[in-house]
């Protein structure tokens, strides 16, 4: 059904309160639709909220702002607003400008994926994720696991299966943001490996133009063979494509040396007009490809354990993971 602008403001305000880990005030609100491309000032906004509050859907949170209800999020479900086109990349935008993590003192809240799996497949899928890791295709060592019971960003985990949080790499956009270093997520995709050497991208999905990560539509199709990269160094893993400018790549190679020893995935960082893996940037911008943070759950789904993986799911204090060799 057709919207009007209204009624899609409204949504938009809900979809940002959904995906944010506390109350939030008009500017804000404001702001984040600026990034969006809707400009509609605070003085909106507060109208907007108004009405959400009117309804149901939101509830102020003291002098903090405003926070979504339970009515609010059925209300989301019900619209379908996670089919619409390019809502990805407005969750990727918001949950960007969210990240804090500070590599000095390793602490900060960073973007985690979950996956749901049963739990007595829990040692199984932990030792998958250790062979990935071990091979170079994991982004970070770092998870949790939670039991049955628990609620984990809004996901409440059912009985008779854990949570499986694993770190997304957009999180490598948000530090670099937070530095004042401008990166665009742009793809996600499937990149070919042969001899454990990334080749080129196979499959891409724009960001703008898919309601879910593209990573998590490939890895739902059985799209990869990230085991068969593990045993045998040749087959197809996720991956992302971000462009940043040409002008930031030095500050950007330099920061990433500063990161490393806790995200790598680092496949290509190109010059400027230089094809990464087969793609061309923009004028003015240098390419760069990354490792999917999904490509430990795609290996335990081929390893035959069936997961229900919600990618780029929320925000967690990094203080609240551990290597995952503490869990085996």
């Amino acid at each position: 059904m057709v919207k009007t602008i209204d009624e899609q403001r409204l949504l938009d305000i809900l979809g940002i309160l959904r995906y944010n880990k506390g109350p939030l005030g008009a500017t804000i609100i404001a702001r984040r639709l600026e990034i969006s491309g809707h400009d509609i000032g605070d003085r909106m906004v507060r109208n907007y909220l108004q009405i959400l509050d009117n309804k149901g859907f939101t509830k102020k949170a003291g002098h903090l702002g405003r926070i979504i209800t339970e009515k609010g999020i059925a209300e989301l479900n019900a619209e379908k607003i996670h089919e619409r086109v390019g809502f990805i990349k407005s969750v990727i935008q918001d949950l960007t400008y969210q990240v804090t993590y500070n590599h000095l003192k390793r602490d900060g809240d960073i973007i985690v994926n979950i996956s749901l799996i049963g739990d007595k497949r829990l040692n199984t899928a932990l030792k998958v994720l250790k062979s990935v890791y071990e091979s170079g295709w994991m982004i970070n060592p770092l998870i949790n696991v939670f039991s049955a019971g628990y609620d984990v960003c809004g996901t409440a985990i059912p009985k008779g299966k854990v949570a499986i949080c694993t770190v997304c790499s957009i999180n490598i956009d948000g530090i670099l943001v937070s530095r004042g270093i401008p990166t665009d997520p742009i793809y996600g995709g499937i990149v070919e490996v042969i001899n454990n050497k990334p080749e080129k991208f196979v499959e891409i999905i724009r960001f703008d133009g898919s309601s879910l990560d593209p990573l998590e539509l490939f890895m739902a199709k059985g799209m990869t063979s990230v085991l068969k990269v593990v045993e045998d160094g040749k087959g197809r893993i996720l991956a992302n494509y971000r462009e940043i400018p040409a002008s930031s790549r030095n500050e950007f190679t330099e920061f990433l040396d500063q990161i490393s020893t806790l995200f790598k995935g680092i496949m290509m960082v190109g010059e400027p007009g230089e094809k990464v893996l087969g793609l061309i940037p923009s004028a003015r911008s240098c390419g760069v490809a990354v490792v999917g943070g999904l490509n430990p759950i795609a290996a335990i789904e081929e390893a035959g354990i069936a997961t229900k993986t919600r990618a780029i799911h929320g925000l967690m204090p990094i203080r609240m993971m551990k290597h995952l060799e503490e869990f085996i």
